[in-house]
């Protein structure tokens, strides 16, 4: 799946992250950063996913936002 760039212009890259929950597990997530501007994709949970199914929704989501933000480009 192709990545659509940043708003900004800039290559963006999934991030791979954890956070405690509230009944002290934790929880990994996959979310698209820009490393240039620091705009964030939506963040998407792997819990009953592999890491490249994850990655793979982590970047529609990116992708769909990007479209939504600029409609006119392909």
């Amino acid at each position: 799946m192709r990545k659509r760039k940043c708003t900004c212009g800039a290559e963006s890259h999934v991030r791979r992250r954890t956070r405690s929950t509230a009944n002290g597990g934790e929880e990994v997530f996959y979310q698209v950063v820009c490393p240039v501007c620091g705009q964030t994709g939506p963040e998407v949970s792997a819990t009953g996913k592999d890491e490249a199914a994850a990655s793979v929704e982590a970047i529609a989501a990116w992708n769909e936002m990007i479209a939504r933000l600029r409609p006119l480009e392909d």
